[in-house]
């Protein structure tokens, strides 16, 4: 078995209720052909970089799947036929890639590295940048200007 990942786009006239029976069914599709989906993940309804079948957004879905090379071109024909998947790619990689990680807002905050907190003690805080002012101005204030001497 080879491990391959497989996007499919699902058509915008199916409901969102109704995705999960179409994602359902291409999974039995992989089983009916040995093979098994790994890992899916559902991308939800997105802009088509151009028009298929006159369809300008589609439901993207993602799997990971295992399958043997001989029942490829059986998964292929069966999606063919299947009106509501109106474009697919499968490619073959090398090894699964690794979990998603979890996104920012699932993930808990980790409190900083002890050694890190002594090498910011022993260098001391960085000093801060104060704002430079434009020395015209200390000039102008210290010293008359020409139209005060003229006015004498």
């Amino acid at each position: 078995m080879r491990n391959y990942e497989f996007m499919y786009i699902v058509s915008p006239e199916v409901e969102a209720e109704d995705l999960e029976q179409i994602t359902d069914r291409v999974g039995q599709m992989i089983a009916d052909g040995g093979g098994e989906v790994m890992r899916l993940a559902s991308w939800t309804r997105r802009r088509l970089a151009y028009p298929i079948r006159k369809f300008y957004e589609g439901h993207y879905v993602l799997a990971h799947l295992q399958m043997d090379p001989q029942a490829i071109s059986g998964l292929k024909a069966r999606l063919a036929l299947t009106e509501e998947v109106i474009r697919h790619l499968l490619v073959r990689t090398e090894e699964l890639p690794p979990a998603p990680a979890p996104t920012e807002s699932q993930a808990e905050p980790t409190p900083p590295e002890p050694e890190e907190e002594q090498k910011e003690e022993e260098t001391g805080p960085e000093p801060e940048e104060e704002a430079a002012e434009p020395e015209g101005d200390l000039e102008r204030d210290s010293e008359p200007s020409d139209q005060e001497e003229l006015g004498d």
